[in-house]
């Protein structure tokens, strides 16, 4: 029996054991980019992922992603959006989502960062990265109005989001509000459930909440579970209130 509105401390594949298929309305996400346990993050590196290890051969990376995105595929009624970045764990993993799905893939979004963070003096650094939309078959694949995603979106669905003022509660490399928020409203529908299946510090599950989704997730490291729970209690308290 799934609860919603939770976050589950296990991994990801235990949680999606569980569901049945077409448990939930959308799956939305950003994965481990395989560069490393700490992920880079020497200010914060107690923080990272304490058993998972985000370094594993290239091939088997790969391997791991299709079996992630297949199973979200599985529990989804309509769209997996699937975040993810190349850098030098996972060189190649754009190429290789785009092949493996490319039936699924509905469309293909860039997300340009103004304001990427440098690697080190004279080394140039990714300021972008990819967010699919996977479509399941035989769903429903109508087409929506990008128009009213607002300025920041430009043709060939490039998004230059301000990216400023984000709370990631100590997770260093959260993505902001926006990102969940930007899909969730164009995407699903009030009282659907959304599925992180990496929630890390919560953001999915903050933005659902504030759009009126129901929404549940997985996240392996019992830190991060601590931080988003630690983010998600006023607001949760709040809504009670009410």
């Amino acid at each position: 029996m799934i609860e919603i509105n939770k976050i589950y401390n296990e991994n990801n594949l235990d949680t999606m054991s569980k569901m049945t298929n077409d448990f939930v309305s959308m799956v939305i996400t950003s994965p481990p980019y395989n560069i490393g346990k700490s992920r880079g993050n020497t200010n914060n590196s107690d923080l990272g992922y304490d058993t998972y290890t985000d370094d594993l051969e290239i091939s088997e990376y790969f391997k791991q992603t299709k079996t992630w995105i297949d199973e979200c595929l599985r529990v989804s009624k309509n769209y997996v959006f699937w975040n993810i970045g190349e850098y030098s764990g996972c060189r190649g993993i754009a190429a290789f989502i785009m092949n493996e799905y490319k039936d699924n893939l509905k469309d293909t979004f860039i997300w340009i960062k103004p304001n990427p963070n440098p690697v080190g003096r004279g080394i140039v650094c990714n300021s972008y990265e990819y967010i699919f939309c996977l479509v399941k078959d035989g769903a429903d694949s109508s087409k929506y109005d990008y128009n009213n995603f607002g300025e920041n979106m430009i043709k060939n669905y490039i998004i230059k989001p301000v990216n400023s003022g984000k709370d990631n509660g100590g997770h260093g490399y959260a993505f902001g509000d926006w990102l969940p928020k930007y899909f969730i409203n164009y995407f699903s529908k009030k009282g659907d459930l959304i599925y992180d299946p990496f929630m890390g510090s919560g953001t999915t599950a903050k933005a659902a909440h504030e759009l009126d989704r129901n929404w549940i997730g997985s996240e392996i490291s019992k830190k991060y579970v601590d931080i988003a729970n630690k983010r998600l209690r006023p607001i949760l308290n709040q809504t009670k209130l009410f």
